[in-house]
C-alpha cells in the first residue's frame, strides 16, 4: 500500500470512529487493488423486482443511528421500530449496488455512496452479532459495487470491514452458552465476510479458523444444531446454519471453499441439511418452542409474535436451501420447490 493510501485509511477511521473501540488485533487494510466492478445478469421479471426494491432509497435520505439494538426486545416496542427501520437501510444498500451492477446507471452508485458515507460516519459496531448480523447486506454491496466508489470511501469502507472481523474473531468464554449456539454463528458470519472484505490473509486465516471451530461446536453428529436441544424450534437451527452458509457462499466467491468442511465428530452443514430436508418439504411437522428452556420465547409467543409457537412453516428454510444451491447442486430440487427468495436477497450473490 502507498504511504498516501495507507493516511488516508488511517485518517478516516480517525475521522469516522466507526468501529468504536479498537480491539488488539486489529490489522489495516492490506496492498492490493480495489474490488473489481461485477455484472449481474438477472430475467426481466427479477429486475422489475430489484427495481422496485430498489425505488425507496432513491426517495428517501439515509437514516443511521450510532447504535442499532433488537435483540431481546419485542417488535412492539418503540426502540425495536426504530432500529428496525434504520437497519433497513443496510439491505437498501445492498439493493442499490445490485441495481448498479445490472444496469451501470450512475444513480444508483452515487446513492449507494451516499448511505455508505452516512453510514461510516455514524456508526459503531457493538459487537451483539444478532443487532449487527444485517451489515452482511453493507459487506454484499462493497464486494458487488465497492470497486466503482471514490478511492478514500473505499478506504474507510476497508477499515471499517477489518474492525469487525476483528471485533467478531475475538473469543467468548467457553461456558457461556453464547459461545457455541446461534448468536456464535453470527459472529463468525461477520468475521468471514468482514475478512475478505479487508483483505488480510491472516484476518482471513483467522476467520477460516472461527468457522471451522463453529461446525465443530454448534452441529452435532447426528445433524441437528444444539439451539434445537436448547430452544425445541426448527426456527433455531435454520436460524444458526443460514449464517454460516452465507459465510462459506461468500467465501466461495473469493475462491476458498467451506461448505464441504467436516468436523471431528463428522458434523457439516450438509449433515444438518440433510437432518432439517424432511421438515424443508413438509414430509414431518414440528410443533415449535413447545419445551424451550429459554423465557424470551414465551413471551414472544404471549405476544403474539408470529412462528414462536405453532407448528414450524417450511418457508422459513427458503433462504437456506437457495443458499445451499449456490454451493451444492445436490439442494437445487429442493430449493426450486420452496421457491426462490425474493430478488433483492439473491442479487448481490450473482455478482461476477
Amino acid at each position: 500500500m502507498t504511504r498516501r493510501l495507507k493516511m488516508i485509511a488511517i485518517a478516516a477511521a480517525a475521522l469516522t470512529g466507526c468501529a468504536g473501540t479498537r480491539p488488539d488485533l486489529r490489522t489495516q487494510p492490506v496492498e492490493g487493488l480495489p474490488p473489481p466492478t461485477l455484472h449481474i445478469a438477472l430475467d426481466k421479471s427479477d429486475l422489475e423486482q430489484l427495481q422496485r426494491a430498489a425505488a425507496p432509497a432513491l426517495l428517501k435520505a439515509p437514516d443511521p443511528l450510532p447504535v442499532i439494538h433488537v435483540e431481546g426486545t419485542l417488535p412492539t416496542a418503540e426502540s425495536y421500530k426504530r432500529a428496525y427501520q434504520s437497519s433497513r437501510d443496510w439491505g437498501l444498500m445492498s439493493t442499490l449496488a445490485s441495481m448498479f451492477a445490472v444496469t451501470g446507471e450512475t444513480r444508483y452508485l452515487e446513492r449507494y455512496e451516499q448511505y455508505l458515507t452516512a453510514w461510516l460516519a455514524t456508526y459503531r459496531i457493538s459487537g451483539n452479532p444478532i443487532d449487527e448480523t444485517g451489515l452482511g447486506h453493507c459487506l454484499l454491496a462493497y464486494r458487488t459495487a465497492g470497486g466503482a466508489l471514490p478511492q478514500p470511501i473505499q478506504a474507510r469502507m476497508r477499515t471499517f470491514a477489518c474492525d469487525l472481523s476483528a471485533r467478531y474473531q475475538q473469543s467468548q468464554p467457553p461456558e457461556r452458552k453464547t459461545s457455541s449456539n446461534n448468536w456464535q454463528s453470527h459472529r463468525v458470519k461477520l468475521a468471514v465476510m468482514g475478512a475478505f472484505v479487508c483483505g488480510d490473509p491472516g484476518l482471513i486465516t483467522r476467520a477460516i479458523t472461527v468457522f471451522k471451530d463453529q461446525i465443530r461446536d454448534n452441529l452435532l453428529p447426528t445433524g441437528e444444531a444444539i439451539d434445537f436441544v436448547e430452544r425445541d424450534a426448527l426456527h433455531y437451527v435454520v436460524y444458526s446454519v443460514e449464517p454460516l452458509l452465507e459465510a462459506a457462499l461468500f467465501s466461495n466467491l473469493y475462491g476458498r471453499q467451506l461448505f464441504q468442511h467436516i468436523g471431528p465428530r463428522g458434523q457439516s452443514i450438509g449433515r444438518t441439511l440433510e437432518w432439517l430436508a424432511p421438515y424443508a418439504r413438509g414430509d414431518r411437522s414440528h410443533e415449535e418452542f413447545g419445551r424451550s428452556t429459554v423465557r424470551f420465547d414465551a413471551e414472544r409467543a404471549a405476544a403474539g409474535v408470529p412462528g414462536f409457537s405453532g407448528p414450524f412453516d417450511p418457508r422459513k428454510t427458503r433462504y437456506a436451501y437457495w443458499l445451499a444451491s449456490r454451493l451444492d447442486s445436490h439442494w437445487s430440487e429442493l430449493s426450486l420447490s420452496l421457491g426462490q427468495p425474493p430478488a433483492s436477497q439473491r442479487a448481490p450473490w450473482l455478482a461476477k
